[in-house]
């Protein structure tokens, strides 16, 4: 299994790939928005100091762009654009969630293993 980081995720983003990086940030905007406590999701805010989800100046803009790709499978291409914008380092704003997304995506893969197993024995 690959981890994720800043690199992998700057690569997959760098993508000509439309479809490919909407569905990376999409489904990385999901895990950060399960990320979040349940208040934080309602109100779309960071109020918490619990170091998983959003930060407090991405928030409300995950949130809302987590529940539109939930709801319509898709983003827009302001979304995509705000996601992937690059600082003045030249990393992705989605790039500084990577430590989180790399455990969710390591859970996955255990997860994905052991049913591989328990079907293996069946």
């Amino acid at each position: 299994m690959t981890s994720i980081t800043r690199d992998t995720i700057t690569e997959m983003l760098g993508d000509e790939n439309t479809y490919k990086v909407m569905a990376v940030i999409g489904r990385a905007l999901v895990v950060l928005l399960n990320n979040q406590t349940s208040d934080e999701q309602v109100n779309a805010v960071t109020s918490h100091s619990n170091g998983t989800g959003f930060t407090g100046a991405d928030a409300y803009s995950g949130t809302i762009t987590a529940k539109y790709f939930l709801r319509h499978k898709r983003l827009e291409g302001w979304q995509i654009e705000m996601w992937s914008r690059r600082n003045n380092k030249g990393v992705p704003r989605l790039a500084k969630y990577h430590a989180q997304l790399n455990i969710a995506a390591q859970e996955k893969a255990a997860k994905d293993e052991r049913n591989q197993i328990l079907q293996n024995v069946k």
